[in-house]
């Protein structure tokens, strides 16, 4: 089922809200409530498009309470965890709206905050993409220097305005969501993604509300792979780097080594370099080392995305009060 597909007899104003659950079972009943009696005061058109990521909780049984509690809710049960980015890229492809809301599931992206959003976005028609901008992020010291080290891979390589903030609670037009849509790695980065997509963003700061429920699901190594799969996903810089470095590296040696050879001739060496040639071994051999290690990233990014294993694989579908589909395929 595509969203492309499904966007037929929708109006204009229809709103389509993707928030990939993990291990949400307490924040879940909460942030739908909210999240519908904003979107029934304001009129809407809406849909609420909820992508279970194989939890480890009760999250899918709270989910089909809801999806019969809310007609407006669509429940999407993977067959295997897959990652915030993937499970948003499955949510899309449901997605029925002309604008689309993207959300976390932890009540720190306030609902409330939506209208105001969506208001901007309307009315800004050389606009495509809103980004919610924290007035103050209620992370803990390690997420928040995460979220530094990302931002400055995407203002350095993707050319991210330095202005501009960049977060999970964002709301773009139907036509931003399937050009996100046609991008098939398996791999996806939202933020390179966008940029890439279009560079007319803007921010609309927001109260960040602090975590009410359990802690963040991102850990200090995950922040670091997140920001590894910025790089290596969707630039080639490193492979560039290694190449200055290795040119660098080889004019060094070549000078060394007549420097070496004309100490020789006049006698200048009379005791073998030991010191020189163990540090010579070192350096080059870690720098061969790290070369091989990016260059073999890479090659495991190329093999994943050849393989033809899909991207995500949905177990079931929720949708309606008693509207269950199951074993639907997902993307390759």
């Amino acid at each position: 089922m595509s969203g492309s597909s499904t966007n037929q007899g929708r109006d204009a104003t229809s709103v389509s809200v993707i928030i990939p659950c993990y291990n949400s079972e307490k924040s879940l009943p909460e942030l739908v409530e909210r999240l519908t009696c904003v979107g029934r005061a304001e009129g809407w058109n809406f849909e609420i498009i909820l992508v279970n990521d194989c939890s480890r909780d009760n999250t899918l049984i709270v989910l089909r309470d809801l999806v019969r509690q809310y007609p407006e809710i669509i429940a999407v049960d993977l067959m295997f965890n897959v990652g915030q980015f993937r499970a948003l890229m499955c949510g899309f492809e449901y997605a029925s709206g002309a604008f689309t809301v993207t959300m976390d599931d932890d009540l720190q992206h306030p609902p409330e905050e939506i209208p105001r959003l969506l208001d901007s976005l309307r009315t800004d028609d050389d606009c495509d993409v809103i980004f919610a901008k924290p007035d103050k992020r209620e992370h803990p010291a390690y997420r928040n220097i995460g979220s530094f080290m990302i931002k400055t891979v995407n203002t350095f390589i993707f050319g991210k305005p330095r202005d501009l903030s960049m977060s999970a609670f964002r709301v773009m037009r139907r036509t931003v969501l399937e050009t996100l849509l046609s991008h098939k790695t398996m791999f996806p980065v939202m933020g390179p993604i966008i940029l890439k997509s279009t560079a007319r963003i803007k921010n609309v700061t927001f109260h960040h509300e602090p975590r009410k429920y359990g802690c963040t699901n991102y850990s200090v190594a995950k922040l670091v792979q997140t920001t590894f799969d910025n790089v290596i996903n969707f630039s080639s810089l490193p492979l560039k780097l290694i190449s200055t470095i290795g040119l660098l590296a080889l004019s060094f040696s070549i000078s060394l080594s007549i420097y070496y050879l004309v100490r020789y001739f006049y006698g200048g060496i009379g005791v073998a370099g030991w010191t020189t040639t163990v540090l010579l071994i070192n350096f080059y051999g870690g720098l061969l080392l790290f070369s091989v290690g990016v260059v073999g990233e890479y090659l495991i990014r190329i093999l994943y995305e050849v393989s033809g294993s899909p991207r995500f694989r949905v177990r079931r579908l929720y949708r309606g009060r008693d509207d269950v589909c199951e074993n639907e395929s997902g993307s390759p």
